[in-house]
């Protein structure tokens, strides 16, 4: 890290400088934008406007380039610009606020509908920004477990501490895909199940006769993420793995177009789903087949005995696990 600097910013200035997309809000390890409830970000804007003290965002700052990363903070700016820009009202049970001796109600109302003096004390509200120049990502991913010691992380947050910068974008760039979006809830990505889904495809994929994942289970799956992190510079076995991932994007690729609503697949089998299509376009088979058959897969689910003897307790362990791989190979088989 080269330098660091602390300065005041008003809510004005901040969400300004969102809506021109000063800042960058994609660093792998952060959680993705507006999976905090409304009534999290109206108790944020409330604490703005009752003059409460607000922790310090972070940022990092390539000298370089003018883009600003957001470390920490995400979910506050995301929250605060949605709501000035008149994307939601604030949460019907908050209490009135006093400013100079007059109240007003905020509960339930959205930006353009606060009072004057409300609109005003929420521009000109000073929030403190920190900003650090060329921090690096060992250096991010420090200061991030720092920040949440004492905080309950996932599982999947303390996971990207062991990926590298290559296995971190590569997982990152495969969970944004929108696909996800048609699959899960809220609830799902604020415990990171779009990363957790996508290192299981990735385990998929890379299963062979000289590696065998284990299971879903947490220490597995982290074992996992050191070994995906040793293919990648392995010169040998790098520009395969690379292919892989591609033919995973044109494999969410399909099934997203496919599915142009939102799908209810169980938690156990969404990996599972993805890497059949992906199996179907690496062995050149016809896609149409494979959506049919996962289309009557979903709809049956729940009387599917030879299936589900596979999705009771114990999801995650071996045994469980490759039951249903088994089951997803012997129906692409004889497709």
């Amino acid at each position: 890290m080269e330098d660091i600097k602390t300065q005041p910013k008003t809510v004005q200035s901040l969400v300004n400088d969102i809506n021109k997309k000063k800042y960058n809000f994609d660093l792998p390890i952060q959680r993705r934008a507006g999976i905090w409830s409304r009534k999290e970000t109206s108790l944020f804007i409330d604490s703005i406007l009752r003059l409460y003290p607000i922790y310090p965002a972070l940022l990092n700052k390539h000298s370089d380039t003018k883009v600003l990363d957001v470390v920490d903070f995400k979910q506050r700016f995301t929250g605060l610009a949605s709501y000035v820009n008149n994307e939601f009202a604030l949460d019907k049970n908050l209490k009135p606020i006093v400013i100079d001796g007059v109240e007003y109600e905020i509960a339930g109302k959205k930006y353009k509908k606060l009072d004057e003096a409300v609109q005003d004390r929420l521009n000109t509200r000073d929030l403190t920004v920190i900003t650090m120049v060329d921090a690096t990502s060992e250096e991010i991913n420090d200061i991030f477990d720092r920040i949440n010691m004492g905080h309950p992380l996932t599982n999947g947050q303390k996971r990207s501490t062991l990926e590298s910068d290559e296995t971190r974008e590569i997982i990152y760039s495969l969970a944004s895909h929108p696909f996800f979006e048609k699959v899960l809830t809220k609830a799902q990505y604020k415990k990171n199940f779009d990363r957790d889904t996508v290192i299981q495809i990735l385990m998929l994929c890379e299963m062979s006769n000289e590696y065998d994942f284990g299971s879903f289970k947490n220490n597995d799956m982290n074992k996992f993420i050191l070994h995906y992190n040793e293919l990648l510079v392995d010169s040998d076995k790098r520009e395969q793995v690379l292919v892989k991932v591609d033919i995973i994007k044109d494999a969410l690729d399909r099934l997203d177009n496919e599915f142009k609503d939102s799908i209810k697949i169980k938690n156990s089998s969404l990996s599972l789903c993805v890497y059949g299509m992906y199996r179907i376009i690496k062995d050149k088979k016809g896609t149409q087949k494979y959506i049919d058959w996962m289309k009557n897969f979903i709809e049956t689910y729940n009387t599917n005995e030879q299936y589900l003897v596979f999705c009771s307790s114990g999801t995650a362990n071996a045994e469980n696990v490759k039951g249903r791989l088994q089951y997803f190979r012997d129906a692409i088989r004889v497709m």
